[in-house]
């Protein structure tokens, strides 16, 4: 009996001792497939977050073309010309006031560069007409063959490439408004069409584009053009560094509606516009003062003179004593600017620019001196303070003079940039 207990025993020894090889191997597996399952868990993971990554970075690839820019002026003005009347008639309700608060421009623009081949740019305004509106809307296509892409198509709703003053940006002009001159010839600054703009030398540089003519604030066809034909205009600029100096022109036809036909063939006058321009800036280093700067611009041709729709009756008929011949007009416009730093902060500026619609007929000339002084709160924000003294003659038909109204006007700016 007590040798078969010991064979018993014995034996059950000898199965554990067979079977924990056994056990071990199989725990080895079951570890060892539960690591490689883990391990490809991990690894997709892993592969999705790079996935994830991978559409992030396109993602902010394609944002990072956007830029967002613009500006807001904020305004005050005081005319001595306002009273405390209103003209009312049948279709209109005009204030005589004019001291007011009110937004000058309210800008935001967007850019996107798609490739360095091509952009696209979009720019609304929504100042002083209280609607939001839209100022350019264009695309650029610059030219493949050349390193620094010299060469650039741009068509759609932009500025008119003539002279200095119609595209330098209104938010670092350092008086509040442009020149009459360029007001009156190139009101709203923009057009339709295309132009093509050539850096041939590092200081020479062309542009030549065709446009509608209207342009984009026109009074009769602010969205349209009355002629198949279209404008033509072109630019040549030389940048020395301190010394730049261009010249610019503008051929075309102009277009007045009108309702009597033995006036006008097919109900309409057109005449020839032409528009020829040259602009100059010198700028210096003032000793412990700062930069500064002399600049100025010529325009002549022959144009509509902006009487010519007062001449007509609201029939569009030509009014009585009106002559047609003065609804276009050779016209000369000029001005002259300083600009003087004073420190990192403050600025001055003075400028007289002077336009005369009709070089045939006196008193019919605008003139004016307008000064300012800036303050640069910080690197976008700006405080301009400006007084305007224009001069115009008006006629006293109780006296039969002629005289200057009262209408100094002071401004008070401010504008913030982003």
């Amino acid at each position: 009996m007590k040798g078969l207990t010991s064979w018993v025993a014995g034996t059950m020894v000898l199965a554990t001792l067979l079977c924990a090889p056994a056990k071990a191997q199989d725990r080895a597996t079951s570890g060892s497939e539960s690591s490689a399952a883990g391990l490809d868990a991990t690894k997709g993971r892993v592969e999705a977050m790079g996935e994830q990554v991978a559409t992030m970075q396109s993602d902010l690839d394609k944002l990072k073309r956007f830029k967002f820019s613009g500006y807001v002026q904020a305004r005050y003005e005081q005319n001595e010309l306002s009273k405390n009347t209103i003209a009312v008639t049948a279709s209109s309700v005009t204030p005589a006031n004019t001291n007011r608060f009110y937004i000058r421009r309210g800008r935001l623009k967007l850019t996107y560069d798609s490739s360095p081949l091509s952009q696209a740019v979009i720019y609304l305004d929504g100042g002083a007409d209280r609607a939001v509106t839209l100022l350019e809307a264009y695309v650029t296509l610059r030219d493949p063959w050349t390193p620094n892409h010299r060469h650039a198509f741009n068509v759609g709703q932009m500025n008119v490439p003539f002279g200095y003053e119609v595209e330098r940006s209104s938010s670092v002009r350092e008086l509040p408004e442009r020149s009459k001159a360029e007001n009156v010839l190139f009101n709203g600054e923009r057009d339709r069409g295309f132009n093509l703009t050539s850096q041939w030398l590092p200081k020479l540089q062309t542009v030549v584009g065709l446009v509608n003519g209207p342009g984009i604030k026109h009074t009769d066809f602010p969205n349209s053009a009355p002629r198949k034909g279209k404008d033509v205009v072109a630019r040549a600029r030389w940048s020395q560094g301190i010394f730049d100096v261009a010249g610019s022109i503008y051929s075309g036809k102009n277009v007045i509606p009108m309702a009597d036909s033995s006036l006008a063939k097919d109900k309409s006058l057109t005449h020839d516009k032409t528009r020829y321009g040259a602009d100059a800036q010198v700028y210096y280093q003032a000793p412990s003062l700062g930069g500064g700067s002399l600049r100025g611009e010529f325009y002549s041709g022959h144009e509509a003179n902006p009487d010519s729709v007062k001449s007509l009756a609201p029939g569009r008929v030509l009014k009585k004593g009106k002559n047609i011949d003065h609804l276009a007009t050779d016209f000369t416009g000029w001005y002259a600017m300083w600009v003087q730093n004073l420190g990192e902060r403050l600025q001055v500026a003075a400028r007289y620019d002077v336009f005369d619609p009709n070089t045939d007929v006196e008193h019919d000339q605008y003139e004016r001196l307008g000064t300012a002084v800036n303050y640069f709160y910080d690197g976008n924000t700006r405080i301009t303070v400006a007084y305007d003294v224009p001069k115009t003659d008006k006629y006293r038909k109780t006296t039969k003079t002629w005289y200057d109204p009262q209408d100094n006007l002071w401004t008070i700016q401010l504008q913030h940039k982003f």
